[in-house]
């Protein structure tokens, strides 16, 4: 059984998990030095979400959007959920295609510090937004 049976359920976690980072001064410390657009396309369920960040400004899309992507991240539902756990090694991911990177390295490597601010919320985030355990 897969972690996310909808669309609506990983835009309500994973897209509840971004807006809940755009609140924290740190992460919009980070965002307002970020001029990016970076795209989460999901399979299982099919699904999308796009950041985009400009002149100290950001918005978070669900679904499809006209923005052209500076980076994208393709993976499944469940490798998002593992991944936003902070129990993915990006690295092997990539290698074994669980996660498909599309961009320059320069402006992936620049969501580091967001990522590992996501990383520390989301198991809470995802206890309260679903209410289920990993």
């Amino acid at each position: 059984m897969p972690v996310f049976e909808t669309a609506d359920e990983l835009y309500t976690c994973i897209g509840g998990l971004f807006e809940r980072m755009k609140s924290q001064v740190q992460v919009q410390e980070e965002l307002a030095s970020l001029n990016l657009i970076v795209r989460f396309n999901h399979t299982e369920p099919t699904s999308s979400i796009t950041l985009t960040t400009h002149e100290g400004k950001s918005a978070i899309h669900y679904g499809e959007c006209e923005e052209k992507p500076d980076v994208e991240l393709a993976m499944t539902g469940d490798i998002a959920h593992h991944f936003w756990l902070g129990e993915v090694n990006v690295m092997g991911a990539i290698t074994k295609r669980q996660i498909v990177p599309t961009g320059s390295l320069s402006k992936i490597m620049a969501l580091t510090p967001l990522i590992k601010a996501g990383i520390k919320i989301y198991p809470q985030h995802y206890q309260e937004c679903l209410g289920k355990d990993r």
